[in-house]
């Protein structure tokens, strides 16, 4: 999927929505998935954003790549299949 991004560094506090948030400024979201730990359901510290126009991934990266987010200095790279 050419318009799924992988954001890591991500704080144990954060849900979807706060991504959603974050990454919604930057165009139509197709999805959000947050990597959780299956017992506590606490985040793992990445997650993957899709986006339903390339551009609007493109962009989002360029935004946000070493935005600090709860402390800590997201990391964004394209999802690899």
């Amino acid at each position: 999927d050419q318009a799924s991004l992988r954001v890591t560094n991500i704080s144990e506090d954060t849900c979807e929505a706060d991504l959603q948030v974050l990454f919604a400024p930057y165009g139509r979201i197709a999805r959000i998935y947050l990597a959780k730990d299956r017992e506590t359901m606490v985040s793992r510290g990445f997650a993957f954003v899709s986006y339903i126009h390339r551009q609007d991934a493109e962009r989002a990266m360029a935004a946000l790549q070493g935005h600090g987010y709860d402390h800590l200095i997201l990391k964004i790279e394209w999802a690899k299949p």
